[in-house]
């Protein structure tokens, strides 16, 4: 689509305005009709199913659709109700326009060009279809002149943010295109960020379109083809895991195979081992991960070109009250929402005093009680950070995190989106984790455009690369932990980056409460001058992994918060070095291991032949192993470690009970 020639032709036409209506659908309701003009229809809230000419579009807040005339119209809701504007109009092509205007305009008459989208900055254009519809019902006529202003204004704008996403009218072969593309390579780095570079589109825009013709993200389509060429590989060949792993794409075989169990919903050894003992297996792990790209097509929708038929079932017209909360709502989200459509940090923050530089009320009733009134608190507070000061919300409401979610946990922040590595293994975790928190993906492949779908107020990232992209939807902060020395100095400032110092007071307080009865618990049980080593050899091959103090796998919990002593080996390679950890060779693995040793285990995976240099180690002739799980271990957080920390201590307790 052109926009430039689209534009012009607008430049060139004379338009009349027909109607302007704003209209409510309630719960499980439907309207049908057909268009007896061009016109817009904004959705502004809720979500549901909208048909158009046969052609489905899912839709949430803040969707817009341009159809022309005779076009058939079908809406269905689910359980929320929602609230639309229509704005009906006329155009015809001025008789005084160029030849070649004319030419263009009888082509591609954009009066009846069909398309839709979620627009950058939403709010901007609810203002202007907002202000014509009060307008539009004065039914003066000098109000009716001023809409008509109005209008051409958010044609101007809406045509300002489709051209800045890279609206196309022809989608279909941009998503064969990417898919081709993921085809040829799965084995190499595919993200958002590159693909959106290949193509030429803004991350939002690709992500969206490519989830409409195949009802998921790039990034999930691009774990799905290498997960089924995984299984090709496991059922077609004697590849070992971590061959597997790098033919499709991970160097790292343990996270491969994390990710390889919750799609397929066993470990790659199970998946190799039932298929073997199944003799109805299917040769092709292909099947059924079919492209789908064929659209959805219903006839619950009313065809007459002549007529406007508007068959309703519970729709109601919207009452002023009822408008007047949206506009609220509106208007609080208003400061995030644009910075989606800003370039950089000074014009976000540029943009968050506005519109008007006021606060609204929000009137709420009670029942048995009078109505009383409560301010939203909107205001901003600067924060300095590794990037520089930010500006970020003094009581943020909806925070995504993409990493540490034990400490804005802590701090009692319930955020509405984290990273799935996060909430799947980050087991200590899970009794804090409600439902209503949404998957923004896995760390590495965070999706850019379920940030986005959250209307964050504040995003919490570990990765000061993303810190650029995150920062172009919602005030960001990097939370880099090696900045603070204490896990107390990082609970601290994560109550300060939320708000919530008196909570973060308050957690650590019973932190330090709790470490000292942890301590005090295996005080008697193991000497004050024993050592203690933590490895891993059940996710690396022909090594031992040897952990430190910092990073996952219980080194925090071990070291910092139990206090127990390292070996001089450990202290030295490791932890004055500030290493996560060492990989060294079974020959030199008694240097390592002190008189205690916690080994790392993962559920579904068999730990491999150990040598006799490590059955000839005190530690396990005296039976001082203790066994952790991988997926209650891999976090290192301040919460996960305190959660760790009395875990170790029950389990060295249970330990000497079962040695006496």
């Amino acid at each position: 689509m052109n926009w430039e020639e689209y534009i012009q032709m607008w430049d060139n036409a004379s338009i009349q305005l027909v109607d302007i209506r704003q209209l409510v659908i309630s719960s499980r309701g439907k309207q049908q009709y057909s268009l007896p003009a061009s016109g817009f229809i904004y959705v502004v809230q809720g979500q549901g199913t909208i048909w158009l000419d046969g052609e489905i579009h899912k839709f949430e807040r803040f969707y817009l659709l341009h159809a022309g005339k005779g076009s058939s119209i079908s809406i269905e809701v689910g359980q929320d109700e929602v609230t639309y504007y229509y704005i009906l109009y006329r155009g015809s092509m001025s008789a005084k326009a160029s030849k070649e205007i004319q030419k263009k305009y009888h082509m591609n008459n954009p009066f009846q060009l069909p398309y839709a989208c979620r627009p950058l900055a939403p709010v901007i254009l609810y203002r202007h279809v907002d202000s014509m519809y009060e307008e539009w019902n004065r039914r003066e006529i000098l109000e009716r002149f001023h809409v008509k202003i109005w209008f051409y204004q958010f044609v101007y704008t809406l045509v300002q943010q489709l051209k800045l996403q890279g609206v196309a009218s022809k989608e279909t072969d941009m998503v064969e295109e990417i898919i081709q593309y993921i085809h040829e390579h799965f084995n190499e780095s595919i993200s958002l960020e590159s693909l959106a570079e290949l193509w030429n589109y803004s991350i939002q825009y690709l992500s969206r379109q490519f989830k409409r013709h195949t009802g998921r993200s790039p990034i999930e389509y691009v774990i799905q083809t290498r997960m089924a060429k995984a299984k090709e590989l496991m059922i077609r060949t004697d590849a070992t895991a971590q061959e597997i792993a790098s033919s499709v794409g991970y160097s790292d075989v343990f996270y491969f195979t994390r990710l390889f169990k919750k799609q397929v919903g066993m470990t790659p050894g199970q998946y190799k081992k039932q298929v073997k003992e199944s003799s109805g297996g299917s040769d092709s792990p292909w099947e059924g991960f079919v492209s789908s790209m064929g659209k959805n097509a219903s006839s619950c929708y009313i065809i007459d070109d002549n007529h406007y038929q508007l068959k309703t079932k519970g729709d109601r017209q919207m009452l002023k009250g009822t408008r007047s909360k949206i506009a609220l709502t509106l208007m609080l989200c208003f400061t995030l929402i644009l910075a989606a459509c800003t370039n950089g940090n000074s014009s976000r923050n540029n943009n968050q005093g506005s519109p008007g530089g006021t606060s609204e009320q929000s009137a709420e009733s009670t029942q048995n009680t009078s109505s009383n009134q409560t301010k939203e608190d909107t205001s901003m507070r600067k924060l300095s950070t590794v990037k520089g000061e930010v500006s970020v919300p003094a009581h943020p409401k909806r925070v995504v995190v993409d990493w540490d979610l034990g400490p804005v946990l802590a701090v009692g922040v319930t955020p509405v989106g984290a990273s799935s590595t996060q909430m799947n293994f980050a087991e200590f975790l899970k009794p804090y984790l409600p439902e209503t928190i949404q998957d923004i993906g896995l760390d590495g492949s965070i999706s850019m455009e379920k940030v986005l779908d959250l209307s964050p107020d504040l995003i919490i990232t570990w990765n000061k690369d993303a810190y650029d992209n995150y920062s172009k939807i919602a005030p960001t902060v990097v939370f880099d932990t090696s900045q603070y020395s204490t896990i107390q100095d990082e609970i601290t400032a994560m109550g300060d980056i939320l708000g919530r110092q008196e909570e973060a007071k308050k957690w650590i307080e019973d932190f330090e409460i709790r470490t000292e009865a942890a301590r005090n618990k295996i005080k008697n049980i193991i000497p004050k001058d024993a050592t203690i080593s933590i490895v891993d050899y059940v996710t690396v091959d022909k090594f031992l992994m040897v952990i430190g103090n910092s990073g996952e796998r219980g080194g925090r919990a071990a070291y910092d918060i139990l206090g127990l002593n390292p070996t001089p080996k450990v202290k030295s390679e490791i932890i004055d070095k500030k290493a996560d950890r060492v990989e060294v060779s079974w020959e030199t693995v008694n240097d390592y291991v002190g008189d205690y040793v916690i080994v790392l285990k993962v559920d579904g995976k068999e730990p491999p032949k150990l040598p006799v240099t490590w059955t000839s180690l005190n530690a396990v002739k005296n039976h001082h192993v203790i066994e952790i799980e991988m997926e209650k271990y891999f976090a290192a957080d301040s919460f996960s470690s305190l959660l760790q920390a009395e875990d170790i201590a029950d389990k060295i307790t249970k330990l000497a009970a079962t040695t006496k």
